[in-house]
């Protein structure tokens, strides 16, 4: 098919290159990948974020010259802040947050975006929508998109909603809206994409159909560990030990540090053997490192950070009780697509260990047993002392996570509810 024949989905995305982190992630690969299915992405995003804490220009050189990329101004929510809150007095910013700005901080930039959308649809004869969250205002101009043009239209929810931890619902009228606005999400799009099952089982509580909502997990890139290949450290003295993205107060890695530093005080493991690298914007303080066997870099472009996976003697992945049963993190594949072991410290009967013992690609653990730490990783160790630990995934099981077969899924429900497909 002919790039003049290729049927046009837009994409709404706030997350989206230069921005990067694992956000932009999805969207990216989307815009990448469809167009081998006959589908071209025409992208919506945001032309003046509000400041976000990773940048990756970098990221963009993946996409074909035929994906076309608009940015629609905002009304940025540090401008909403210091107008309501002129004197920066912290506890009214938090007010403001909590109560006034809804569904969330990105809500300034519904009105340029929905205008940017109808003209977009019309000029490039557009067949479909996507919109993904977060920010959940992606999915509320799509849906006043979607009621102005009649367009089909899919919305992906790559977390949850109503349920998230951290969404703030002072008061049954916030807690009412939330509900209401997802409900009219779920009901009103023509079909409903989830990166994990539990996201499904939430959004069905509005009476959907299952047929409605499909599972499509974030999966991995093949090319990413290509051109990361170059980057590869060979016979690294230390037993490097990688995690890669931000730490969450929910499950921060104290207590894996605490294991190890008893391992190193009781004699088990010299410190000078030791190296565990934090990659992103994190800080660990310095109580939990007594031996400096810490390194934090701070925010890498992607290619740095596949790089560091790549190097790594053995992945440390982190989920707690609280959020671990049904999130599946986007760099769960990416570790197992490395080939290098990983340490899950997770629920050990959570979505993330069912697919981590199916793939044979890591040892879980439970976040919160202390003994069960400290065994687990002076066994690591000592196979990594005596040459024996290395990676040995199920490539049967690990290769449908492969995005160039995922997103041939969503371009498959692109060609059910447009009626266009081959």
């Amino acid at each position: 098919m002919t790039l003049s024949e290729k049927r046009k989905v837009l994409l709404i995305s706030y997350l989206f290159p230069p921005l990067g982190g694992s956000g932009s992630l999805r969207p990216l690969k989307m815009a990448k990948y469809l167009p081998r299915y006959d589908w071209l992405p025409v992208v919506l995003t945001v032309k003046n974020p509000d400041w976000y804490y990773a940048n990756d220009p970098e990221l963009l050189k993946e996409l074909s010259q035929d994906v076309l990329v608009f940015r629609a101004p905002m009304i940025r929510a540090s401008w909403i802040y210091r107008c309501l809150n002129p004197f920066k007095v912290k506890i009214f910013d938090r007010l403001i947050c909590e109560y006034l700005i809804h569904p969330d901080e990105q809500i300034g930039w519904l009105p340029f975006a929905y205008r940017s959308a109808i003209k977009l649809i019309k000029k490039n004869k557009i067949s479909a929508i996507y919109s993904t969250s977060g920010p959940l205002t992606c999915h509320l101009i799509a849906l006043l998109v979607k009621r102005r043009l009649n367009i089909p239209w899919i919305a992906e929810f790559r977390d949850e909603w109503f349920e998230a931890p951290n969404l703030p619902l002072p008061t049954k009228l916030h807690k009412k809206l939330h509900y209401r606005l997802e409900e009219l999400i779920v009901t009103e799009a023509d079909r409903i994409v989830t990166m994990a099952p539990a996201f499904s089982l939430f959004l069905m509580k509005h009476g959907v159909s299952p047929d409605k909502l499909t599972t499509i997990p974030a999966g991995f890139d093949p090319e990413d560990f290509r051109l990361s290949q170059k980057k590869l450290i060979h016979d690294r003295p230390h037993f490097t030990i990688v995690f890669v993205g931000l730490i969450y107060e929910t499950f921060p890695p104290d207590r894996f540090l605490s294991a190890v530093n008893a391992l190193i005080a009781e004699g088990k493991i010299p410190a000078g053997d030791l190296r565990i690298r934090f990659v992103g914007a994190n800080t660990v303080v310095s109580n939990l490192d007594p031996f400096g066997i810490v390194e934090c870099t701070g925010f890498i472009p992607r290619t740095e950070a596949i790089a560091e996976v790549l190097n790594a003697d053995l992945l440390l992945l982190l989920l707690s009780r609280e959020r671990g049963q049904g999130v599946i993190p986007s760099k769960v594949f990416e570790y197992m697509a490395s080939g290098r072991p990983i340490l899950a410290l997770i629920p050990p009967e959570g979505a993330v260990a069912e697919i981590i013992e199916r793939t044979k690609t890591g040892t879980v653990v439970d976040f919160d047993d202390f003994a069960g730490i400290k065994r687990t990783f002076l066994n690591l160790y000592q196979h990594w002392k005596t040459a024996s630990l290395t990676g040995k995934p199920d490539w049967s099981e690990l290769n449908q996570f492969d995005q160039t077969r995922l997103f041939r899924e969503i371009a498959d429900i692109l060609d059910k509810i447009t009626g266009t497909g081959p």
